[in-house]
């Protein structure tokens, strides 16, 4: 690999670790690095011009325990990475997805992101997306199309908690079918001249369909956040929840935009909302006990996004 980095080094910041028998897929820059797959997936990742292509076939009724790894990055200061993914999960298939993705020396990267889910009927998919940006250099723009079979469960997690953020734009669209669920989690830490706008968009198409969409997120320092959480009950029984919870500190701004929209009388939508800063009271509790005030501070954001 250019500059004698090896994979590890690069995903480290993003808790990376894995077995030498593992399944994943590894790819630096728009360049495939590794694929190994296993009895009952399948993994394919090719270059096509400035873009790489891969897909992950998971067949029906398989189960796996350890995570499936996908790892993504550029470990230079400068770099364009566009990668167009394919995740099918067949029928009663289980699996977990851990997505580690990281620019650790960031000055000018470019990421950009197209993905496809399909998480068949009865399967159990939890997606795992953890990002590092290093000071903050990124641009990163991510798109994913996603589709909940009948009974299936799907959770995805976005974390982006550990150094800088730059700039992101991330939109996320389901349809969730009968008796399905779906949980979208992301948790942010924006400093300085971070600016992220993330949206999550829901329908839930089928009877007794569920979600719960979670968001936390800090603004720091000037830092700008914006996090869109839509919901469209269009069945009987259908249940959704959006949660919010973002903090300012520094001349952060924060924007909550919850969408809720029922077009069927059996269908029902909730959201909860807390934006602004820290409670004193917490922050005066912490400081009787030795802290600084910036200590108690950045104690009390650190706690709310690893909930």
């Amino acid at each position: 690999m250019r500059g004698g980095v090896s994979p590890e080094e690069v995903f480290k910041p993003t808790g990376y670790h894995a077995g030498p028998d593992t399944p994943r897929i590894v790819i630096i820059e728009n360049k495939v690095v590794n694929v190994q797959g296993a009895e009952g997936l399948e993994l394919n990742a090719e270059e096509e011009d400035d873009t790489v292509v891969a897909e992950l076939v998971v067949k029906e009724g398989y189960e796996f325990d350890e995570p499936i790894h996908m790892c993504v990055g550029v470990p230079w200061p400068e770099g364009v990475q566009r990668i167009v993914t394919r995740l099918i999960v067949e029928p009663e298939a289980k699996i977990q997805l851990m997505s580690h993705c990281s620019f650790p020396r960031a000055r000018d990267v470019v990421h950009e992101m197209e993905a496809e889910f399909e998480i068949g009927e009865g399967a159990d998919v939890k997606v795992t997306d953890v990002h590092y940006h290093g000071e903050g250099g990124v641009r990163l723009k991510a798109k994913y199309d996603v589709s909940v079979k009948p009974e299936a469960s799907f959770v995805t997690e976005f974390r982006l908690t550990e150094g800088r953020v730059g700039e992101l734009e991330w939109e996320m669209g389901a349809r969730v079918e009968e008796r399905a669920t779906m949980e979208g989690v992301a948790r942010l830490r924006a400093v300085g001249e971070d600016r992220v706008r993330a949206v999550e968009s829901v329908r839930l198409t089928g009877e007794d369909a569920r979600t719960l969409l979670d968001f936390k997120a800090a603004a720091i320092d000037g830092a700008f956040v914006e996090l869109v959480g839509e919901i469209s009950g269009e069945a009987d029984g259908a249940r959704g929840h959006v949660e919010c919870s973002e903090i300012i500190k520094g001349g952060g701004k924060v924007v909550s935009v919850p969408k809720l929209r029922v077009v069927h009388p059996g269908a029902r939508l909730t959201h909860e909302a807390a934006l602004g800063t820290v409670e004193k009271k917490e922050v005066e509790t912490l400081m009787s006990r030795g802290l600084s005030e910036e200590e108690a501070v950045e104690l009390l954001v650190n706690a709310m996004l690893r909930g």
